[in-house]
């Protein structure tokens, strides 16, 4: 499967769609978060749940997220004003070449790294923090922003949020979708709070 990935890659069949991401009263829209979709030639359309996965597993995530921060930044130089929120694994922040590659890339199609949010997905552990620590505080000195996506469904969650330097948290849609209940409700509050505390901004995802 990842020379099937690579070989999707070089073939055109991986392309992205994009969820926007709205001011709380819904006034406006602020930026686009790039979620890539695979139309497989013989299997047909691949859930990115599947395909990411095997990505991770096997290394091509390095080639697939180049990709996609490449073809984001490149869409996005057509929407003045937008930013534009890539998700990135853990995998690939275990490559010490990683800040370096996606800065590279930035430079190249000549977005603003002010316009650039970067969302880190919790599928796979992080398991040098030192080497990730290092690389986010690469793209921030840059003036890209991190995220933390899904945040309250993985199993690191608080881990991450105490070790990792933030701008943002995305409340996850299983908690937006049952904000009626006195559970997801009660859920949303804390972590909008403890988000304030901590001065960081809140997404919340599905609305």
């Amino acid at each position: 499967m990842h020379q099937q990935i690579l070989t999707g890659i070089e073939n055109n069949e991986f392309h992205l769609v994009y969820q926007p991401q709205m001011l709380a009263d819904g006034s406006r829209m602020v930026a686009v978060e790039a979620l890539v979709r695979w139309d497989h030639p013989q299997r047909g359309a691949i859930g990115p749940a599947t395909f990411t996965e095997i990505a991770e597993a096997t290394g091509a995530i390095v080639e697939l997220g180049a990709f996609v921060l490449r073809r984001a930044c490149e869409d996005a130089l057509a929407w003045p004003g937008l930013g534009v929120a890539v998700n990135i694994s853990a995998v690939q922040l275990r490559d010490p070449d990683f800040a370096g590659s996606v800065e590279q890339i930035i430079r190249e199609v000549g977005l603003p790294f002010s316009r650039v949010e970067l969302e880190i997905v919790e599928s796979v552990f992080i398991e040098d923090f030192d080497l990730a620590i290092s690389a986010i505080n690469h793209f921030r000195s840059l003036g890209i922003r991190i995220a933390l996506d899904d945040f309250g469904t993985g199993f690191s969650s608080l881990t991450y949020l105490r070790k990792l330097p933030l701008d943002k948290l995305k409340i996850d849609k299983s908690f937006v979708d049952e904000v009626g209940k006195v559970q997801s409700a009660a859920i949303v509050q804390a972590i909008a709070a403890m988000s304030r505390a901590l001065g960081l901004k809140i997404t919340a995802e599905g609305v």
